[in-house]
């Protein structure tokens, strides 16, 4: 059994958005996306110098000896899966202490990195404060503050950043954590509350039984009250004189009850159900400011601003909302079947089909709809439709051949010299260089740019 192996890594998280769900919908569809993401994946990390630990489903595990080189290689993940055949995915990166081997990997580092991946947004590249240290002074990557974050099972709270390169997806919208209310929301019915106005009219009429107190839910008081009144007055004789002492306190707490500040008397009598309506409206704001809550709205803005666009014949205003709509729930048939039409009345003939394949795969309603409807009228009268029709509007089950532009390296976009003899310098001194491996990397790279 290999030995366990302990260090500082910069950690990558990844997984494929809604895919649980698409497994349940289209096993075939799933496993398309799951083999692009692989595909990308190993290939990227090859270029960028990462270690993948670990598959899990539709998720990975990988680590980088630089934060630097996870993050590019984050942003080039991201980058070449909105490519068609495009895949939704999440990415969360921390740099911490991790220990792993061939059967188990775990650590600071794996758990950081874990919550925040499921923290992200689809189409988006989430790292913690830590690693945002590491590379807030490159000047080809750019961060936004999300905020800190109370993640499950870490003891603090974690500052988050959204990477916002070109081509990587930022949220729209500011979350806003563990919500703490002074007042109770306006509207929220005050189940329980006791009434200041109850208790006094209950202490004048009824006050020489306790009523008012037994109101209040002090019922050692009003049992009080109610025995000495049927000691007083059935059973010991010559207390019936003293019945007035009760209906006196009574009237006192009548007084008191009119004379006493509504804050007073709730800070008083109604401290528990203040209590809990307060925890109540911290769940609903929790709640509405849930990562998931909030991708569900912007989903549906994004459909709304989709149908808009496309009712005013901006079909391509529409595909931008539409593409940006499936990231986030790419199981929705309507919206597939919507990109369609944009791309068929936009003469896409290819795309138009694929999107069409996803929509029946995903159960759209009436597929029949596909022979009827206008704007796919282009998308009809291509040859290739009538086979895609015997098909029950399916494609071929094998998956067509990916675009490979995104495995071209970019000059612009590769660390410079400087850069890379630093990278290059962190992992000598991490003990991941011999002496003479680090000489021979520093003089490849200096003739390499001469």
């Amino acid at each position: 059994m290999k030995p366990k192996e302990r260090r500082l890594a910069a950690v990558m998280f990844t997984d494929i958005v809604g895919y649980s769900s698409m497994m349940q919908k289209n096993e075939e569809i799933a496993n398309r996306l799951r083999v692009r993401h692989r595909e990308v994946f190993q290939r990227l990390h090859e270029r960028f110098g990462g270690q993948i630990l670990q598959y899990f489903g539709d998720g990975t595990l990988s680590v980088f000896s630089s934060t630097t080189a996870a993050v590019e290689c984050a942003v080039a993940l991201q980058q070449a899966l909105k490519k068609e055949p495009q895949v939704p995915i999440r990415i969360g990166i921390h740099t911490g202490d991790i220990t792993f081997s061939e059967e188990e990997t775990y650590g600071d580092g794996v758990n950081v990195a874990s919550r925040i991946e499921s923290l992200c947004v689809p189409g988006g590249v989430f790292i913690s404060g830590k690693a945002y240290d590491d590379i807030k002074n490159h000047h080809r990557l750019k961060a936004k503050p999300m905020g800190a974050f109370q993640l499950k099972n870490i003891r603090e709270e974690i500052s988050v950043y959204a990477i916002s390169n070109a081509g990587i997806t930022v949220p729209e919208y500011v979350w806003k954590q563990n919500p703490v209310m002074e007042k109770p929301k306006a509207g929220l019915k005050h189940a329980g509350r006791k009434k200041k106005w109850v208790a006094a009219l209950l202490a004048l009429c009824f006050g020489i039984f306790g009523a008012h107190r037994f109101y209040l839910e002090q019922r050692n008081l009003g049992i009080l009250h109610l025995a000495f009144f049927f000691l007083a007055a059935f059973i010991i004789p010559g207390l019936d004189k003293l019945l007035g002492i009760p209906a006196i306190i009574g009237f006192i707490d009548f007084v008191a009850f009119l004379s006493m500040p509504k804050a007073t008397f709730d800070a008083k009598y109604n401290k528990i159900a203040i209590e809990k309506e307060q925890a109540e409206v911290r769940r609903q704001e929790t709640e509405a400011s849930h990562p998931k809550r909030i991708l569900q709205d912007q989903f549906e803005q994004y459909r709304e601003k989709a149908i808009a666009e496309y009712q005013d014949y901006d079909y391509e205003g529409a595909i931008e909302y539409l593409l940006k709509a499936i990231e986030i729930k790419y199981d929705d048939p309507e919206a597939h079947f919507l990109l369609a039409c944009c791309y068929s009345v936009s003469e896409k003939p290819e795309k138009a089909m694929s999107h069409l394949d996803v929509a029946v795969a995903f159960g759209l309603k009436d597929p029949e709809r596909i022979r009827t409807n206008d704007d796919l009228s282009y998308l009809r009268i291509q040859p290739s439709f009538e086979a895609f029709f015997q098909n029950g509007y399916r494609l071929a089950k094998e998956l067509p051949p990916a675009s490979t532009e995104w495995l071209d390296p970019d000059d612009s976009d590769q660390p410079d010299l400087l850069e890379q003899l630093a990278q290059l310098q962190k992992q000598w001194q991490a003990g991941q260089l011999s002496d003479k491996e680090y000489q021979l990397r520093q003089e490849e790279l200096k003739s390499g740019k001469e």
